[in-house]
């Protein structure tokens, strides 16, 4: 049975997650981890620790927490969860070669920050939107993907080709402001991998 308290802490740990504040994430579930241990709550602190490691480090991270639950919770949901999962999820996420972009219809648009503060991204994000709002041929939304511990992704969706994705400074040109800023292109496909495994470098060195 959860306490107020335990509710609340991770309650509290999941809003930081959907923040993408993955460290916090993991300290404070190592606090409630050893606050609450024993307890019923610890296997799903140990879950959302897991992703947030995933989200900041890539599979091997994920497959180390994962198999840790699965081997040190065996009798709780979570653990049996974790244990199905070493046997189905973990396999298929275990791939990390590329495919081949010519065949994808769906691509992206990365904008990389490294080291930047979280109102320097937000403002950058903000000249994009106004931009991209005006331009009726592609469906064009945004978001704000955490890659690593100091690199974050500003990423534009909805672009149907690599050309088009390569060369999104020269359409925003014809609209209101130009973003002069270095990016890159790529499909929905390889984004997902780069993000499970956080091999950017081998990608780019691909193209």
């Amino acid at each position: 049975m959860f306490t107020k308290i335990t509710k609340e802490g991770f309650s509290d740990t999941y809003k930081q997650f959907e923040a993408q504040n993955y460290a916090t994430v993991i300290s404070e579930s190592d606090k409630y981890i050893t606050m609450f241990d024993g307890e019923a709550i610890v296997p799903k602190f140990e879950f959302l620790k897991a992703v947030a490691n995933a989200r900041l480090f890539g599979f091997e991270a994920y497959k180390k927490a994962i198999n840790f639950i699965a081997l040190n919770y065996p009798n709780s949901p979570e653990g049996k969860q974790a244990e199905g999962m070493m046997q189905s999820v973990i396999p298929l996420l275990e791939k990390k070669s590329f495919v081949d972009e010519s065949t994808s219809t769906n691509f992206k648009v990365i904008y990389s920050f490294i080291d930047v503060t979280d109102n320097e991204i937000d403002e950058f994000i903000k000249i994009l939107n106004e931009n991209i709002k005006d331009i009726k041929y592609y469906d064009l939304t945004s978001s704000k993907d955490k890659y690593n511990t100091n690199t974050t992704f500003v990423v534009v969706h909805g672009i149907k080709s690599f050309q088009g994705a390569q060369g999104f400074n020269d359409i925003l040109k014809d609209y209101k402001k130009n973003i002069d800023k270095d990016h890159f292109a790529i499909s929905s496909d390889n984004y997902e991998v780069i993000q499970i495994h956080k091999n950017l470098e081998a990608y780019l060195e691909s193209q």
